[in-house]
C-alpha cells in the first residue's frame, strides 16, 4: 500500500521541508496580521515588504530543492 504522506529521509530534505513550512505559516493569518500596520519601509507598506520576502523566500527554498534532487540523481 503506498503512503500519502512521503517524508524526507535525510538532514538536507529535513531542513528543506521546516524551511517550506515556515514560509506557509510565515504567509498565514496571524503572521500577516502582525505585520499589518500603517508603516513605510523604503517608500512600501511592511505589507507589501512582507510579502515580497516571503515570495522571494520561497523561490530561494525551491532553487535549493531543485539542486539537491538533481545532486541525488546524478549519484
Amino acid at each position: 500500500m503506498r503512503r500519502l504522506i512521503v517524508l524526507p529521509t535525510s538532514r538536507a530534505g529535513w531542513g528543506l521541508f521546516i524551511a517550506f513550512m515556515a514560509l506557509v505559516i510565515a504567509g498565514t493569518w496571524p503572521i500577516i496580521g502582525l505585520v499589518n500596520k500603517a508603516t513605510l519601509v523604503l517608500g512600501l507598506p511592511l505589507m507589501v515588504v512582507w510579502s515580497y520576502l516571503v515570495i522571494f523566500a520561497c523561490v530561494v527554498v525551491m532553487l535549493i530543492g531543485n539542486r539537491i534532487v538533481e545532486r541525488d540523481d546524478h549519484e
